[in-house]
């Protein structure tokens, strides 16, 4: 298991990424956890008749944030890896889609050294002049797990609060 200082180390700027070490380790902890957990959860939900899997992303992979290039790259690629799980899973009455958040007041964004920049300028940035929760992705994860949302597959929610249309 990646967690922790392996995968925050693929926090930096472009030129100071490390391919072997922190690309690696945040490669794994998002495209091939999102891999590994659906093919698992596939395997389950076919059994009984179908399901609803939703992966979590990040607006860092639509609009630049210093420091995230290695991050904001990988979430691009859970988001593309989740519309190919939702058409090869939809035979199966899978629904696959992505939640993308846009800066959540979390301990993994206190972890930013620029934390109170980046906090400030989501305030200012948001629409509804405030940071993010975690509450914010946990509601819109649960539509998108019930059938109210049956006819939404392969799609990328974004939930930031309006941050990146400003």
């Amino acid at each position: 298991m990646i967690y922790g200082r392996p995968v925050v180390g693929g926090y930096g700027k472009f030129m100071k990424l490390r391919p072997k070490k922190g690309l690696q380790n945040i490669f794994t902890a998002t495209v091939g956890a999102f891999v590994r957990g659906s093919q698992e959860a596939a395997t389950r939900m076919e059994k009984v008749g179908g399901g609803a899997i939703v992966t979590l992303s990040s607006t860092g992979n639509m609009i630049y944030i210093d420091n995230y290039a290695g991050h904001g790259t990988n979430k691009a690629a859970v988001e593309a890896m989740s519309r190919y799980a939702a058409v090869e899973l939809g035979a199966m009455g899978i629904r696959v889609n992505a939640v993308s958040g846009g800066p959540i007041d979390t301990d993994a964004l206190k972890a930013f050294t620029n934390y109170e920049e980046v906090k400030a300028e989501t305030i200012k940035r948001s629409a509804v002049s405030r940071m993010g929760t975690p509450e914010d992705l946990a509601s819109s994860i649960y539509f998108l797990c019930t059938d109210d949302a049956s006819w939404i597959t392969g799609q990328t929610l974004v939930v930031d609060g309006g941050t990146t249309f400003r």
